[in-house]
């Protein structure tokens, strides 16, 4: 999985966030008694949300909890193979958390870790994904 992500502080502790993460080749390969068919297949993410931002913790940690809406995309790109169209949109939500540590005395370079909950509800389906994503971030 990779991502972008940008959160706008709209006051000293809240912060609105957006971002698109893309998910590769998550799905396992389908067999039948035909033979097996491997999807080139994605899920993309685009959540928009807040989260909560603490004060800093010994000048350099911060710690953070949000949630919101989600989009999700699931697209296969080989989709001739007798299978069909598998491609489909779902609504749902995202919660989240994370620590991050700032690399310099301005407090411009972080990294950090953010591990996230994603409820997708496609037609007919519910779909759960538990990610923990490594993040590196730049602040001006």
């Amino acid at each position: 999985m990779v991502g972008v992500s940008y959160g706008y502080r709209v006051a000293r502790f809240l912060e609105i966030e957006t971002g698109l993460s893309v998910g590769f080749q998550p799905r396992e390969e389908l067999c039948n008694r035909f033979g097996c068919y491997d999807p080139n297949d994605r899920y993309y993410w685009i959540p928009l949300g807040v989260r909560l931002v603490s004060p800093l913790v010994a000048g350099r940690l911060e710690l953070s909890v949000g949630g919101g809406g989600l989009l999700q995309r699931y697209a296969v790109s080989n989709p001739d193979s007798g299978y069909g169209s598998i491609s489909q949109n779902g609504f749902g939500g995202y919660v989240s958390a994370g620590a991050a540590v700032a690399l310099d005395h301005r407090r411009r370079f972080w990294v950090g870790a953010t591990p996230r909950l994603l409820l997708a509800n496609p037609e007919f389906r519910r779909l759960r994904f538990f990610t923990i994503t490594g993040d590196v971030g730049f602040r001006f």
